[in-house]
């Protein structure tokens, strides 16, 4: 696309109606968004989890916990007990826990105990249903036991379909529309608020079916070719992290190595003074003879920490710097012959939420791998201070 047309097709969009009011409706404060909570599976749970107890802060009794009780007794799976016995139970001391042996959600009755498990974007795994129903079924052999598996799209469990009831988000939100439609006007305002933020986050970010994401689907395809080629060039996702990984290693006090796109490079000062710099290449741009190095892995979530010692010039031994490396506690024998690994280790992050996340979330979350990986920084910079001499040489 040449410069003239980007810029034409840019100002078509901004010309139009729809693009203003998505615009405009994107702009409208939602607690959840702000808190950027809007996917994450725990706060969900938090929040139905306050919606269930009758004698929260919410106001509303028992309304919610009725209608959903109603939904799951409703199936065949569960023949001891039908829907219309709802009405019968007292339902004023109920429990409602949270995490519960690692449950998402247990309401337990007199004699009655629900079992739920809140899958929003992750699937089942592990044999996780199984284990809470067995879990269920020794604590509680004298209770009528039911078992729900809550997804966006009321997907079936796929190990559990027998035992658990599947029911979607969408009888959470057309429960929450009711709600808000019989009860509005009596309900405190920032408790009313709350339920209408929660109705178009699940819409929006679990269902796709709010009008700001019909809209947006809209203005895409009249505007097709434009966002076709702003997606073909957006910014990578190591683009929004990288200057806040380095700032971090700097604030450290350490030094960053060669730079490559998807491997963050680092020593510290003792260290890089005892470092053989190469006089010939060896596949880095500042050819040192060893660093710490951070492997970035979007697509897997994760990073992996090495110990690189490099491919050098002749006169200097890499194997013996290798050996003096094996003397660490959790060092090994390198595998390769060139690029020497004496320890390695793989930890997580969260690259497919950095969007979501602050610049101060995002350097928490790296701090916490910085402060575990100290350790192992320490114990190299330990062995290049112990071993000076004849490094110098």
């Amino acid at each position: 696309m040449e410069l003239q047309e980007l810029k034409t097709n840019y100002d078509k969009l901004l010309n139009d109606e729809d693009f203003d009011k998505l615009d405009l409706g994107l702009k409208n404060p939602n607690i959840f968004s702000i808190l950027r909570i809007s996917k994450n599976e725990i706060r969900h749970s938090n929040f139905l989890s306050w919606l269930l107890n009758p004698n929260d802060s919410h106001k509303l009794g028992d309304i919610f916990l009725k209608r959903f009780l109603r939904e799951v007794f409703s199936s065949d799976k569960f023949s001891d007990i039908d829907q219309v016995d709802v009405e019968g139970m007292n339902l004023s001391k109920v429990e409602i826990l949270r995490e519960w042996k690692h449950i998402d959600i247990l309401i337990k009755l007199e004699n009655v105990v629900v079992c739920v498990e809140n899958k929003v974007l992750s699937k089942e795994h592990s044999n996780q249903l199984k284990r809470y129903r067995e879990i269920i079924e020794n604590e509680f052999p004298n209770h009528n036991l039911t078992f729900v598996y809550l997804t966006p799209e009321g997907d079936s469990s796929d190990d559990e379909s027998d035992t658990y009831e599947p029911i979607s988000y969408t009888f959470i939100v057309e429960s929450l529309e009711r709600i808000i439609s019989v009860y509005g006007e009596s309900l405190n305002l920032k408790v009313h608020n709350y339920i209408k933020d929660y109705i178009t986050i699940i819409k929006r970010e679990l269902m796709g079916t709010d009008g700001l994401t019909q809209l947006s689907k809209k203005i895409y395809q009249n505007h097709k070719e434009l966002f076709d080629f702003i997606i073909e060039h957006k910014p990578d996702v190591l683009d929004g992290v990288r200057s806040v990984f380095d700032k971090e290693i700097k604030k450290r006090g350490w030094i960053l190595g060669s730079p490559a796109k998807k491997y963050l490079r680092f020593t510290t000062p003792k260290i890089l003074e005892l470092t053989y710099i190469n006089e010939n290449s060896n596949g880095w741009k500042n050819k040192e003879s060893f660093l710490f190095e951070f492997i970035l892995e979007p697509s897997k979530n994760r990073m992996n920490l090495k110990t690189v010692i490099s491919p050098s010039d002749t006169q200097y031994d890499t194997s013996r710097l290798s050996e003096i490396f094996m003397e660490i506690d959790g060092f090994k024998q390198p595998s390769g012959k060139k690029w020497l690994v004496n320890y390695q280790q793989i930890v997580k992050f969260p690259f497919s939420k950095v969007d979501d996340l602050s610049e101060e979330e995002i350097e928490f979350e790296f701090n916490k791998i910085l402060d575990g990986f100290a350790q192992i920084i320490q114990s190299v910079e330990e062995k290049f201070l112990e071993y000076e001499n004849e490094l110098r040489n």
